[in-house]
């Protein structure tokens, strides 16, 4: 399309258009002038296709709504369940961890032994409380993977 037929009132035109009200000015306008008349021959039939479309969209049920709305509900709980369990098994494994480091030895060992043996707990006690803490997550997050 030329600049020799851009009218400087078309977006005015396709403003009346999309609020269905054309004013007696802007439809003396469009009789005069031909890239206008064209616009509103082009523009009208979109819009008119427009609005037969809006209307003829079906709706679903309000059963199919209210499953849909459930099914997203359900989904929303069991992922911020999934993300509590996540942040719960990382900080037990993280205690487990720093728990087998202190029994097991490191440059930490020499005071927290001390600390630990003052407690009056045997070792293997102690080893069996720490694998089960380093366990406890590991067998979580395999069970949250199955399901």
């Amino acid at each position: 399309m030329s600049n020799a037929n851009v009218c400087p009132r078309e977006d005015e035109l396709l403003d009346a258009l999309g609020a269905g009200f054309i004013g007696e000015e802007l439809e003396s306008h469009i009789t005069t002038c031909a890239a206008c008349g064209e616009l509103r021959l082009v523009a009208g039939a979109l819009l008119d296709e427009r609005v037969q479309a809006v209307t003829e969209a079906a709706l679903p049920s309000s059963g199919t709504m209210l499953w849909r709305m459930q099914m997203r509900r359900r989904q929303e709980a069991q992922s911020t369940a999934r993300r509590s369990l996540l942040i719960g098994q990382a900080v037990t494994l993280a205690a487990a961890v720093v728990l087998v480091f202190i029994l097991l030895g490191g440059h930490l060992a020499g005071e927290a032994v001390n600390v630990i043996a003052s407690i009056k707990l045997s070792t293997p006690l102690l080893l069996a409380v720490a694998a089960w803490l380093l366990a406890a997550p590991i067998a979580g997050w395999v069970l949250l993977r199955q399901s």
